[in-house]
């Protein structure tokens, strides 16, 4: 082709190269999530490349692929690893900079004239408040969307777990400034927005019979500046704004002033983010509501500035121009005002599921911490009791023996002899189980000993060798009683008899009676003594020490229960009285009682 296109000439022959350009950005877009660091350079060389090639450059309807760098940063915020946060949100920013340049100043424009969005055919120093204006908004949207994809990853547990630090590390350690500076975040963005739209459009309003442009621009501003405090009155602001516009010519924006409007999605993201209950649900159609009425002023000759055109690209008033323009204008505008109420939804969902995250688990935390306390204070428990059941017993045994050594020594010598062989034989039978307890505790959590309904017998004889008068009763046939039950019902035997032979007084007598005819075994201890000063409330009394608790909890664990106070049907007696289901029973009812089933599969008690 010969044929070489030069400035001034129509923009069409530049869509061949702006469409390769649009195919790049596509590009970069697709390599944004394998290779985070290429697109970023295929990107910025084909920003480079339209600086420097006037042919590549967008033309006044081709602009807008500027859009898709927005999902671009998105994108790369999402995706991009460790050490290209750190540079990628100020690449972006370099990127939305150039972009700037590329949409105000003529120089870069497609026809080296007027400026691509702003028509203005001006020298560049003039139009560096213009330059200001979109530079300042486009890097703050681009900042914004990278910012959400930052998010979005941290929402993401797949993404979340192939990095060990989600957290941009930006973000990290400018996290304490930003937090002090929140509540003036909004205030500072409506001061900058009303600020450098002043400056951009200086002189232009003088032609009007007054001001208008401050106040209206004020209006929207205020909208900004409000939107977290007063949500209210941040989305009734611009209806006031809309509602004077329809009425009042001189309020109108004109081709210049017309992307003012975009504090309207701005302020919906804000309320969206922010609010809460119903006018965070209302902001939404409000704002439909809005950019339709927006879009009529933008596009309708009649509603615009004043000069017969529509006010923002100046397109003749054919009915087929209008109707083109009102709906173009109209899809563009719900686009971004829904896109813009959603961004503000899922920031502020992703808030609300950190602080919900960081509740759980603190939650979870105290949970574990009362769960390691539990199991320490029962271990504990377990390892009282235990030291109680062999030490409580083995030294009522050996203080017995010995004093009756003491009191029979001058008359029966012989005596102490036996005595003192029982005394040893206690001692030594409680050392063991000691041993064995400790052992127990540093190799195996299940327990240091397991004493059987078998051994019973030998504990009766060395009671009756300490000198408790002990009867033995025995009805029916026993039956299976599972390892847990079988120890439980040993250690209440065994807590029982002791007592008996410590609190029963002078002469003590104790009658075990092993009951088998029932569903289980009905175990009784009921013991005497002569002890003329005791009194009933220091016998009630000891129902309440470890040992009787301990008792109730054995017979609790193995699926039964026990009872132990004074026997009202004998002076001076104590009565226990406890039952133990059979394994069978207990495995019945462990199927609608799971929890029963505790000593039953093993006896660690």
């Amino acid at each position: 082709m010969s044929f070489v296109p030069v400035r001034g000439d129509m923009v069409w022959y530049t869509t061949p190269y702006a469409f390769l350009i649009a195919v790049g950005f596509a590009t970069g877009i697709a390599l944004s999530r394998v290779a985070t660091s290429v697109s970023l350079v295929i990107v910025g060389a084909l920003l480079a490349t339209q600086l420097l090639f006037w042919a590549a450059r967008f033309s006044s309807t081709s602009w807008s692929a500027y859009l898709t760098l927005l999902v671009f940063a998105t994108l790369v915020g999402l995706h991009a690893t460790r050490r290209m946060r750190v540079v990628a949100p100020l690449v972006l920013i370099l990127c939305a900079v150039v972009v700037s340049a590329l949409l105000v100043l003529p120089r870069f424009s497609a026809t080296g004239i007027d400026g691509l969005i702003n028509g203005k055919h001006m020298s560049t120093v003039a139009l560096i408040p213009d330059l200001l204006v979109c530079a300042g908004a486009a890097a703050l949207i681009t900042f914004g969307f990278w910012y959400l994809g930052t998010q979005l990853r941290l929402a993401s547990p797949a993404l979340r777990a192939r990095s060990s630090e989600a957290l941009s590390p930006i973000l990290r350690n400018l996290a304490p400034t930003l937090l002090t500076l929140r509540p003036a975040l909004e205030p500072a963005i409506a001061v900058a927005f009303y600020g450098l739209w002043i400056i951009a459009e200086a002189g232009r309003s003088a032609s009007w019979p007054w001001p208008s442009f401050p106040f209206t621009l004020g209006l929207l501003a205020a909208s900004i500046a409000v939107a977290r405090s007063f949500p209210r009155l941040a989305v009734a602001l611009p209806g006031v704004l809309l509602a004077t516009q329809l009425f009042v010519i001189p309020t109108r924006f004109g081709s210049t002033t017309w992307p003012v409007y975009f504090a309207v999605p701005l302020t919906c993201l804000i309320v969206s983010a922010m609010a809460g209950g119903r006018i965070r649900w209302l902001s939404l159609p409000i704002a439909v509501v809005y950019v339709a009425a927006i879009t009529t002023l933008m596009t309708v000759p009649p509603l615009s500035d004043g000069y017969g055109w529509t006010a923002w690209v100046g397109v003749g008033t054919s009915v087929d121009n209008v109707v083109g323009s009102f709906a173009a204008v109209l899809v563009v505008g719900l686009i971004l005002t829904s896109g813009a109420w959603y961004i503000g939804y899922g920031l502020r969902a992703s808030q609300l599921k950190r602080a919900a995250d960081a509740k759980l688990d603190a939650t979870v935390d105290e949970l574990r911490s009362a769960e390691i306390d539990l199991i320490v204070a029962n271990e504990r428990d377990r390892i009282a009791q235990d030291v109680h059941d062999i030490m409580a017993h083995s030294l009522a045994v050996i203080i017995a023996q010995a004093d009756g050594a003491r009191f029979i020594g001058p008359q029966r010598p012989d005596a102490i002899s036996a005595s003192l062989e029982r005394i040893a034989a206690s001692a030594r039978t409680s050392l063991a189980e000691v041993r064995m307890l400790i052992e127990s505790l540093v190799e195996s959590p299940e327990g240091h000993s397991n004493p059987t309904l078998d051994d019973l017998d030998d504990l009766v004889q060395r009671m009756r060798g300490a000198g408790l008068a002990i009867t033995v009763d025995r009805f029916g046939d026993q039956t299976m009683l599972t390892p847990g039950q079988q120890l439980a019902v040993y250690r209440i035997v065994q807590e029982s008899l002791t007592n008996a032979l410590k609190h029963a007084g002078a002469l003590p007598t104790a009658r075990l009676t092993l009951d088998w005819r029932g569903p289980g075994l009905a175990l009784t201890v009921a013991s005497s003594g002569a002890l003329p000063q005791r009194r009933d409330s220091n016998a009630r009394g000891r129902g309440h020490s470890r040992g009787l608790y301990g008792m109730r909890e054995r017979a609790r664990l193995a699926g039964g229960w026990l009872t132990a106070d004074v026997d009202d049907e004998e002076p001076g007696g104590y009565l226990v009285t406890a039952f133990v289901p059979t394994a069978c029973a207990v495995e019945q009812a462990s199927e609608a009682a799971p929890e029963v089933t505790l000593l039953h599969e093993a006896g660690s008690r």
